[in-house]
């Protein structure tokens, strides 16, 4: 098994330490690969012991035997032409190709049956509310706008009207967008929607988020926990994915792929 396999595979039987070494892994596998225990330790703010513990824990021998491994599959998976020159690291072509990297490395690992579910659910729903705070409200404002020309039923939590979730009812979604740092008002539409019965989607960058235990769908997109500009392209790619689906289970794939009205035949 791989490592991404092997983690997969333990992270529920995990101390909350371990798993943040698991999400670190998970999100950012290139300083793995790249960097000595130590100094991945004090890069994710653990100690050596905890990420020497997580190798043991995940059935490596010790933090040599991942790395390795890491190294292997980021050189399995990398696609052809994409490697980043030193000479031109600041280059708008590298920051493209970086970002098409990551989002190739999350393609691969996401949950696509949790996708597929919740692409269901929001189909099926009386209505739907989006909600995002500070950085994750762009996300939240754009789905919204698309997903509600596509169902008629959506609306965007508006922090600076909206006192609260106000529908009841398992026939209604809310879905949140949450992203480190962890806004706190965001946990608490969740309760309360949940308390209201409402139907809760989560789309986060950590199993271990603070939201997680609100969703009743949860879709983590792993990437670095801290980076705002690594999770912009990432984040509108797999949306865009959602909604090409949701498109297609309503009937409107024209409406997401117009080029027919704009362009002479």
């Amino acid at each position: 098994m791989s490592y991404i396999e092997k983690t997969n595979k333990h992270y529920n039987s995990l101390t909350k330490g371990l798993k943040k070494v698991a999400e670190s892994l998970l999100s950012n596998p290139v300083l793995f690969a790249t960097h000595p225990a130590k100094k991945v330790a004090s890069l994710i703010d653990v100690s050596e012991t905890m990420v020497i513990r997580f190798c043991k824990a995940i059935g490596y021998i010790g933090f040599a035997e991942l790395q390795k491994d890491v190294q292997y599959r980021l050189l399995t998976i990398q696609p052809p032409g994409k490697e980043v020159s030193p000479d031109t690291s600041d280059s708008f072509e590298n920051v493209m190709s970086i970002d098409e990297s990551i989002i190739h490395q999350v393609a691969k690992n996401i949950d696509w049956d949790i996708a597929r579910n919740i692409v269901d659910q929001i189909v099926g729903s009386r209505s739907v509310k989006i909600v995002g705070y500070y950085q994750s409200f762009a996300y939240a404002h754009w789905f919204s706008y698309v997903l509600n020309s596509l169902l008629d039923n959506t609306t965007l939590y508006r922090p600076e009207t909206d006192v609260g979730i106000t529908k009841d009812g398992n026939e209604h979604t809310v879905l949140i967008f949450s992203y480190y740092r962890y806004a706190l008002e965001s946990i608490r539409l969740a309760k309360e929607a949940k308390s209201n019965g409402n139907n809760i989607i989560v789309i986060t960058d950590s199993q271990i988020s603070p939201i997680v235990e609100y969703g009743d769908l949860v879709l983590t997109i792993n990437t670095s926990q801290k980076s705002l500009l690594e999770k912009g392209p990432v984040t509108f790619s797999v949306l865009n994915a959602l909604l090409l689906h949701i498109a297609q289970k309503v009937g409107k794939l024209d409406f997401v792929n117009p080029t027919n009205r704009y362009y002479i035949q």
